[in-house]
Parts: C-alpha cells; structure tokens; sequence
C-alpha cells in the first residue's frame, strides 16, 4: 500500500470549527476532482450552493490530506486516492481522521472518549464534561457547539446515530462496519476478529471498551456485529485452539457474553439497512 502522504500549508482554521461543512458535500466536491481542478470550477459546479460552503469544504479536505493544492492557491489535486482506493468516502474521511497529527487529532479523539463506559448512548450533556476532563491538552476550549458539529458530522458519515430520547447512539452503522471488515480480509488475507478489530481501532475509530486480559468489545460495537450475524450477514466463530479472542458482551440475541475468534462475511444485502446514511438521504431527495 502507498504511504500515506501530508497535505502542506493546511488551513488554519480548527477541523472541529467547521459548523457549516455537511458530509453530502464534502463528498460531491471531493467525487468532483477527478484530477486536476481549478478551485473556480469546482465553485461553478455547485453554483446552487453559497460560494463560501464550497470553500469550506475545499478547506476541510485540504485539512484531512484529501487533496492538495497548487503552489498559486487556484489548483487542487487529489490526495492519497490510492490508499484503499475502492473504500467509500465516509469509511475514507474516517480514515483520514484518524490519521491527523496532534492538534489536528481532535476530531477522531471525541469517540474515543464516548466508548470509555460500557453504555450504548450519551448524551452532549453528558459527554461535554467527559470532553472538557479528558481532552484538555488542546489549545481550544470544548463546547456544545464543538460536540454538536462532530455528532452531526459523525451521523451522516455513519459512525454514530441520533435520537430525541437517548441522544448519540455510538453504534456505526452495519455498512461502515462491513465495508472495513472487508477491507481488512482483502489487505491482510485474514478473518482474525481481533487482528481486524485491533486494526480498526487503530485506522479508523475505536471499537473495544476494555484491551486487556480478554479484550472486550465495546457493547454498542459488539450490537451491530451480532445483528449482522443475526441477519446471516457476518459468521462469528469461537475455535478451542485460538491464541487471540474477543469477548462480545450480552445483547438481545445472547443473554450471555461469548468469546469469539473468527469472522467470514456474506455478500452484501441489497437492503436499506446496509446503506450509508448519505445514500438513503440520496434516494429520498431523488424520489
């Protein structure tokens, strides 16, 4: 696999300030630059949007290393679209996220902080305080606002999901989860749940509420899994011989934890279910 490469003379501005920025356009600009592009072009194709969105979201590309710019500011370029080339955008920005250097980590950091307890939801009243204690070497204060760009964000990408009741729902949806477990058996021609889930937490978002002794996966991680196999859309397998396994604690479908080792997936579900959340938006505003 290519290196993965740096974008130079990003933007000042902090990732998590971007209150305007919505993952449906940062993927339309970013689907855009097929190659070489003059950033007025870009601005002329999305003339239904207000010139200063589509700027932002340039910006904010440029900030992850999605594209790079030209020595005069008027050219972008494509960045790193040869790491993981087939992986979708809102698995792709994941990974970008989590690639960013202090103090431009800060994005990929708020999740990690959410799956510190065993509880499947938070809310942004709840997780401010955890935030602010937990995150404060950053030169910026934390705030509502902050959280509520990156649960708006994180929604539409699918890393979480939004409720009127419970608040952030910190389970990803079943396609991001998929999506990367397919990748994983793809580049590293193995189904070693715990090699994959190591490898997930460390390249996109974190999935384990405890590492040690018998690493256990966090509850709101460990639901999607067993729901994909409930939906004989992912075999989870426990062998008496493995070195490596993870625990998967309770859920609706066993009332009891299980260690387990071994993951093979079926073909992806043409299925609501199985899309990401930008898709199904898609197909609204298109009926």
């Amino acid at each position: 696999m290519a290196d993965y490469q740096y974008a130079v003379d990003k933007p000042d501005r902090l990732l998590i300030n971007h209150n305007t920025v919505r993952a449906a356009e940062l993927k339309a600009v970013y689907e855009s630059l097929v190659s070489d592009r003059k950033v007025q072009n870009i601005v002329s194709d999305f003339a239904h949007e207000k010139e200063d969105n589509v700027r932002d979201c340039i910006d904010f590309l440029h900030a992850v290393d999605l594209l790079k710019r030209g020595h005069d500011d008027r050219v972008v370029s494509p960045l790193n679209r040869d790491i993981f080339p087939n992986l979708p955008f809102e698995a792709r920005l994941l990974y970008h996220f989590r690639q960013q250097r202090y103090p431009k980590n800060h994005l990929s950091r708020i999740q990690n902080v959410a799956l510190e307890t065993d509880d499947r939801s938070v809310t942004l009243d709840v997780l401010l305080p955890q935030v602010k204690g937990e995150l404060d070497q950053y030169d910026f204060s934390w705030n509502t606002t902050k959280l509520r760009m990156w649960r708006s964000l994180s929604t539409q990408l699918g890393l979480v999901s939004e409720t009127d009741s419970r608040g952030v729902i910190l389970s990803p949806c079943r396609r991001l989860l998929y999506d990367i477990l397919e990748l994983y058996e793809q580049q590293e021609d193995s189904t070693d749940l715990y090699s994959a889930l190591t490898w997930i937490e460390e390249n996109f978002f974190n999935v384990f509420e405890t590492t040690t002794g018998s690493p256990r996966v966090h509850p709101a991680i460990s639901d999607v899994l067993q729901n994909m196999e409930s939906e004989d859309v992912l075999e989870l397998r426990g062998m008496s011989d493995a070195k490596d396994v993870v625990t998967l604690p309770e859920s609706v479908h066993t009332k009891r934890s299980r260690s387990v080792n071994v993951y093979d997936l079926a073909a992806l579900p043409d299925s609501p279910a199985y899309q990401y959340p930008l898709a199904q938006f898609e197909q609204v505003i298109s009926q």
